[in-house]
């Protein structure tokens, strides 16, 4: 991939522009004379309210993806959670909780593909659904992520965890853009390099799995070779997922740990250099597979025990920081890919447990249970403790958050759907990102438009899970009652009156429906919603844009 940031002139206001490449060692050493230039420029940008940085330093980053945690599975985020979460509470109570936050997609490779390049999958050839373990790598090569960001600033990257993006495997089909969702291993060559994983997308150092924990092969990647040979097969009723070729002895309840084990011992060895850690967890996303030492912890399933691993395994890395004397200089986001899985629902009804809170729906969703997720920064000196933010943020977000962190311009075809959140991490306001439209966008393919506190759905249902309707039980038994939102072909809520959405406003505010269709209509016909030149896209065989109005 071509490099993205150079020197900028003196005269300049911004530390780095695109134009040409560097070696990685020079990349750094001119980073550090440009940065010593730029600091008095560039410390009002980013750190004028850090009294414990200095005004030039850059934080660490770490960035925690859980895998289908729900707003309600943290007890910071729902009283009435059943499920303990001591690690992500006490961050909660040293950082920001944003009440408000949405993962990019209901579901997990459009989600993590907006969250790395600050673009919307739907962008790509991906218009539904989620790859495989064998689908072909979506990340463009000269589409810049978040590791090619922090790691052209001098930074050292890694990604620990669940990749979910595709990975040309030896052997395989190559050339496919349909993106279905492949865990077919038909041709595949496990004894020779892989290509395309994370370590083509700025990651220095890749630990993981290809996709979900129910997703062949059932096998760890470090770098571009499984570190072992997947020479068995598993069988769907043992693994909780697909059948597959699988490592001998593989268990699903090892991989949290290996993971926890490998990004502390990564953290150890760059403890002494700045660095970029991408942690995407493999929970609670089914199979749930708590390890032996978790059974039975929460009192409740092997859910809310999965859970509990997942914030002890939060726990293991806050605590990595804090005995390396790193916690004051890192900033540590802990999220989740979209919300809880439908299996909620009989948990619900069963155990009184809420993983989508109060909220409407689920994973795979464009209601609100299948995208709004808890999303908790901590950074000490920046970001004030106890604190809430209100104000809708989005995945996209990230990348325009960052670069200004580093205070790094990004070029004008990356980040097309990213607005920095950085006013909003230091407590102060995001005037523009509250102004700003959000794209939902549900694992059907179907649209949706926040802003403010209107949300329009372009759709009937929840655009996602279909879901049974009925006058018993309604939406506290696992079903949907039959209402205008499961009718009607468009839905309009207030979610500042109504955050549950249980009154569809669409046929009494039709100006509100007007100026938030040719709102969606302008961000995907320009190729990008923030402002900057226009970018291709792709109109031609997309039922889901039947609402795109016509010229």
């Amino acid at each position: 991939m071509r490099s993205h940031l150079v020197e900028a002139p003196p005269s300049a206001n911004a530390a780095f522009v695109c134009r040409r490449t560097f070696p990685r060692s020079r990349v750094r050493n001119r980073l550090a004379l440009v940065a010593a230039a730029f600091a008095t420029a560039c410390a009002q940008l980013a750190y004028t309210a850090a009294p414990r940085s200095e005004p030039g330093e850059r934080p660490n980053v770490v960035f925690i993806l859980a895998d289908d945690m729900g707003y309600g599975d943290v007890a910071a985020y729902d009283s009435k959670s059943l499920i303990k979460t001591p690690n992500l509470d006490r961050l909660a109570a040293e950082g920001v909780m944003f009440t408000d936050a949405h993962s990019a997609s209901g579901v997990c490779s459009p989600s993590r593909y907006s969250l790395l390049t600050g673009r919307y999958s739907w962008r790509t050839a991906l218009k539904q659904g989620v790859l495989g373990g064998f689908s072909p790598p979506l990340v463009e090569l000269d589409r810049m992520t978040l590791g090619n960001l922090f790691r052209e600033a001098g930074y050292a990257t890694a990604c620990i965890g669940k990749w979910h993006l595709g990975i040309n495997w030896a052997g395989g089909v190559r050339g496919d853009k349909s993106y279905t969702m492949r865990n077919d291993a038909k041709g595949i060559d496990f004894t020779q390099p892989l290509q395309r994983t994370a370590t083509s997308n700025g990651f220095d150092y890749f630990f993981g799995i290809a996709a979900s924990l129910d997703m062949p092969p059932y096998a760890f990647i470090e770098n571009d070779h499984v570190t072992a040979q997947p020479t068995s097969m598993l069988k769907a009723e043992d693994t909780g997922g697909r059948d597959g070729p699988a490592v001998p002895g593989w268990r699903h309840k090892h991989v949290l740990s290996a993971l926890g084990d490998k990004a502390i011992g990564w953290i150890g060895d760059h403890q002494d250099e700045p660095f970029f850690l991408y942690l995407p967890l493999n929970a609670p996303h089914t199979p749930h597979a708590p390890a032996d030492a978790f059974v039975g912890q929460s009192g409740m399933d092997i859910y809310g025990d999965f859970m509990v691993e997942v914030d002890h395994t939060i726990g293991r890395v806050m605590r990595a920081l804090e005995q390396r004397g790193l916690e004051e200089r890192t900033l540590l986001i802990v999220t989740s890919d979209n919300g809880p899985e439908t299996n909620m629902y009989p948990r619900r009804e069963k155990f009184g447990h809420d993983s989508s809170s109060h909220f409407l729906g689920a994973k795979r969703d464009n209601w609100e249970g299948g995208h709004r997720v808890p999303f908790i920064a901590r950074w000490p000196g920046v970001i004030a403790a106890s604190s809430r933010c209100n104000t809708p943020i989005c995945f996209v977000d990230m990348m325009a958050t960052f670069a200004e962190v580093l205070r790094v311009v990004l070029p004008p075809d990356q980040g097309v759907d990213s607005v920095s959140i950085l006013p909003l991490l230091r407590g102060q306001d995001g005037q523009y990102r509250s102004e700003h439209g959000i794209i939902h966008h549900s694992s059907s393919g179907q649209f949706g438009i926040r802003k403010g506190d209107w949300k329009l759905l372009l759709h009937a249902g929840s655009g996602g899970n279909v879901y049974r309707t009925g006058k018993s039980g309604g939406r506290y038994a696992g079903t949907i009652e039959q209402k205008s939102y499961a009718t009607s072909e468009r839905q309009l809520y207030n979610l500042r009156d109504d955050p549950d959405e249980t009154s569809n406003l669409v046929a009494g505010r039709p100006d509100i429906v007007e100026q938030l269709t040719a709102l969606a209509a302008e961000y995907v016909t320009n190729g990008r919603s923030t402002s900057g030149p226009r970018q291709p896209y792709i109109s031609e065989n997309w039922p889901q844009l039947e609402w795109l109005p016509t010229k």
